[in-house]
């Protein structure tokens, strides 16, 4: 178990270019992009998983998480603001964590595999953040150390951008094979090139 690696996962979005909110898409004919995600990290032996959702789907995502890990909570953080953007979230998500580390992942991709948190975890190093690269572009998740967490928690106002906060700090790159790292899911074109196999679930 990880228990210094928490992970903070953004998905107070308003889905406005999908017809239904992203954490609910189909992955397969099992499980959604919420469930694909939070199953990962779990199965990563990350304990610490904070979810930042907006009001419309709060008490349809402690309904599904309540029912898929009774025993392993994750923590909903309820963004009452979902108008303002994804770095909000993340400082709400920040405050809830006392992580040494922290990944930060995106709702919209939900392609996060085990083998590539084990390989970031084992590159990460006080005052860093490690970031996967594919084709000199760099992807998702981030993995934060606790020194870039704490610049970004207490930021006064939230007109920020997260690629840009993290520029202050040393870059650690990970090369990884899968294109799918680079991947943002955020319109229903998009969803139908990756998951053609589930357009009927989207009806």
């Amino acid at each position: 178990m990880n228990e210094s690696v928490s992970v903070i996962l953004l998905a107070a979005g308003n889905s406005a270019r999908m017809n239904r909110p992203k954490p609910f898409l189909p992955f397969d004919e099992k499980e959604n992009f919420v469930d694909k995600i939070t199953g990962t990290y779990i199965s990563a032996g990350i304990k610490d998983l904070i979810l930042v959702v907006s009001p419309a789907i709060e008490d349809e995502i402690r309904q599904t998480m309540g029912k898929k890990y009774p025993g392993q909570p994750v923590e909903i953080v309820v963004n009452s603001f979902p108008e303002r953007n994804r770095f909000y979230s993340l400082q709400l998500g920040l405050q809830k964590t006392s992580s040494s580390f922290c990944f930060i992942q995106n709702i919209d991709n939900p392609f996060v595999a085990e083998e590539l948190l084990a390989e970031m975890i084992k590159l990460k190093r006080p005052g860093t953040y490690v970031v996967p690269v594919n084709n000199n572009q760099k992807g998702h998740p981030v993995l934060v150390s606790a020194e870039v967490m704490n610049h970004c928690r207490w930021l006064d106002g939230y007109d920020y951008n997260i690629r840009e906060e993290l520029m202050n700090f040393e870059e650690i790159k990970m090369d990884w094979p899968d294109e799918k790292i680079l991947t943002n899911i955020n319109t229903t074109e998009l969803y139908q090139q990756y998951f053609q196999s589930c357009e009927v679930f989207m009806k």
